[in-house]
């Protein structure tokens, strides 16, 4: 068995500006845990326990969700939090996706995994890239003012040209992700 999920990657210049982000939030002693800034990426399903002899299966999922997609652009933008920032658990940045290819590949990718048994999301696809994670109750009256600050920030436009599908090891020291496979995207 091996703990999976497939997800888009944004590069490495970009994952790093967002990270940046931790330093600010750092200084107000908030207890949240952080993705570094290697593992921020946006998921686009979480498969849990599969095993092994299904990789080929979830491959030729991900390569059916894929077929006819040319790579396109999507920006990271603004912060925000889940599930409300009066109650926020997680710390994200916002993607937007103009051309809507994201929300299409998304559909596409669902009803392919949903053939091969996994549920479909009971949630709307909110494209996002996770930052951190509160471990604890966060004083909303700290946050606000950082959301503030972060509401117009542009992160910056990448092209989306790749699915992973993503093993996701526990560890001690948080988790280890290794990408398995890679759909490309028609250029």
């Amino acid at each position: 068995m091996l703990r999976a999920f497939i997800a888009i990657t944004p590069p490495t210049a970009l994952q790093q500006t967002m990270a940046e982000v931790r330093q600010a939030f750092q200084r107000l002693s908030l207890s949240w845990l952080w993705v570094t800034s290697d593992h921020i990426h946006l998921t686009l399903k979480f498969l849990g326990n599969v095993p092994d002899e299904s990789v080929t299966r979830l491959l030729q999922a991900m390569e059916q969700a894929a077929q006819g997609q040319t790579a396109f652009p999507v920006r990271a933008r603004a912060l925000g939090c889940f599930p409300h920032p009066a109650r926020p658990r997680v710390l994200w940045v916002g993607l937007d996706d103009p051309s809507q290819a994201l929300g299409r590949l998304n559909e596409r990718l669902m009803a392919a995994l949903t053939s091969l048994g996994f549920p479909p999301e009971d949630r709307p696809f909110h494209p996002h890239l996770t930052l951190a994670r509160a471990q604890n109750r966060v004083p909303s009256g700290q946050l606000f003012p950082m959301l503030q600050m972060y509401q117009s920030r542009d992160f910056g436009e990448f092209l989306v040209t790749q699915v992973h599908l993503v093993q996701s090891q526990l560890q001690r020291s948080g988790s280890l992700h290794t990408i398995l496979r890679s759909v490309t995207l028609q250029s």
